[in-house]
């Protein structure tokens, strides 16, 4: 079977959603008080070419492949601060360490590493790059480096047609922190007609923290406007997209297809925010669909997981684990990619599939240490038959005094792994929560 093109996220680094905790995209702590060195980190131009950082080339190298896709100046994506100048890593967090020295504390931390999964961990030559530079008392360099920040966002190997964005441009107010707006897009098309292809369109990267892209069966206001954490449960995810991730590109078999009778309802769910409390951003950002005519398949999204959680307080790992059997009705199914989904108290979740034949496991998209500031679309290769089991176990840490239950808001919690699918299952009684909500669970 043919794998995904461009898997949905592969992630440079991935910006953070608790921004005044830890950035996940190479954020090494909270914005602080600045550090006792002095002006020399000054990151201004020469001539109008690179900016001077006072880094040595080799660390400014690492900052700008792992960090910098959000910690620029000014800093993308919610992120809290820049990483950009010498200053930048030598200003103090909030516990009076400097920035650098809980970087390298976070990146070797294999529980709650920076980057976060999926991305890929820093190498042991950068780890000791940095280490060495900050053991000798993280001395000003006088080199000017070429490094420069990788783009944020990845094309498509289609040509977008058909863009989905809102009627008017939304303005974050300045105290918001973190943000979530919603608006809708109708589509119609005079003949049968897939989306084969979706490209992440960031305009204000800013404020941006990541994109979701639903399907609803009702048409919702082309007018941004607030939305809450949660999302309608009638809605159906088809994309979604955080910092560092690349566009999708569906593999040939299959596409998600747009109603020749009647709109296809899309809503786009924005997730802003906005540590640095500045005044007048504004956003248009939304994605850029390739269509085609129609793939052999219909493509759609379905969920693993459970809705069965009641997390005891203070508890610190709670794991559950719930299966399905897959019924004659679902064998055949092509699963060609999976995003894990968790909120903030999640720490860890696998989901695999047990063939009924025999044989090895198959990984279903498992985030072994999960974040919720990290929520990648992870490309996967299974073809299910009867009888398989496709077993998922969410593990959550509750430092709170209260029991947390399933819910939509953020600070409740899900388990579901997320899975693209071909081809579409069309049984009037079928969910995409379906697998879910029938789950078994120990």
């Amino acid at each position: 079977m043919r794998r995904l093109r461009n898997a949905f996220l592969v992630p440079l680094s991935v910006a953070a959603a608790s921004f005044a905790a830890v950035a996940a995209c190479g954020g090494a702590a909270s914005e602080g008080a600045p550090g006792p060195i002095g002006g020399d980190g000054s990151a201004t131009s020469l001539d109008g070419g690179m900016p001077v950082t006072n880094l040595p080339c080799a660390v400014d190298a690492i900052l700008a492949k792992n960090c910098r896709t959000c910690h620029e100046n000014p800093p993308k994506f919610g992120a809290p601060m820049p990483l950009v100048t010498r200053d930048d890593l030598l200003a103090l967090a909030k516990d009076g360490r400097r920035r650098v020295e809980v970087a390298l504390a976070r990146i070797a931390d294999d529980a709650d590493p920076m980057p976060p999964p999926p991305n890929e961990r820093l190498s042991q030559a950068d780890r000791d790059t940095l280490a060495a530079w900050v053991a000798a008392g993280a001395p000003a360099s006088t080199e000017t480096c070429t490094t420069t920040t990788k783009p944020a966002v990845s094309g498509v190997d289609c040509a977008p047609d058909l863009p989905i964005k809102p009627a008017t441009p939304h303005e974050m107010p300045a105290q918001a922190g973190d943000q979530y707006v919603c608006y809708g897009v109708d589509v119609t098309r005079p003949t049968p007609t897939h989306v084969v292809g979706f490209a992440p369109r960031i305009d204000n990267a800013e404020i941006v923290h990541h994109i979701v892209l639903f399907e609803s069966s009702s048409a919702f206001p082309s007018t941004p406007q607030e939305c809450g954490s949660g999302t309608s449960l009638s809605w159906r995810m088809v994309m979604a997209w955080a910092p560092g991730g690349k566009g999708l590109s569906m593999p040939p078999e299959a596409g998600f297809p747009i109603q020749t009778s009647g709109a296809t309802h899309y809503v786009v769910q924005m997730h802003y925010s906005n540590p640095q409390g500045r005044a007048g951003l504004k956003d248009t950002s939304g994605f850029d669909l390739c269509t085609s005519a129609p793939r052999p398949n219909e493509a759609d999204v379905l969920a693993f997981g459970t809705d069965k959680i009641e997390i005891p307080p203070q508890t610190p790992s709670w794991p559950r684990t719930c299966s399905v059997k897959v019924p004659s009705q679902l064998a055949g199914l092509h699963l060609v990619a999976s995003m894990p989904h968790m909120h903030k108290l999640g720490t860890a979740m696998v989901t695999k599939l047990t063939p009924a034949g025999g044989g090895a496991e198959v990984d279903l998209g498992s985030s072994p240490a999960f974040s919720f500031d990290s929520q990648a679309w992870l490309p996967i290769d299974a073809v299910t038959a009867t009888n398989d089991v496709i077993r998922t176990t969410c593990t959550w840490k509750n430092t709170t005094g209260a029991v947390v239950k399933y819910g939509e808001k953020t600070e409740e919690e899900m388990c579901y792994s997320f899975t693209v699918y071909w081809p579409k299952v069309k049984s009037p009684l079928w969910s995409w929560a379906t697998p879910a909500y029938t789950s078994s669970c120990e």
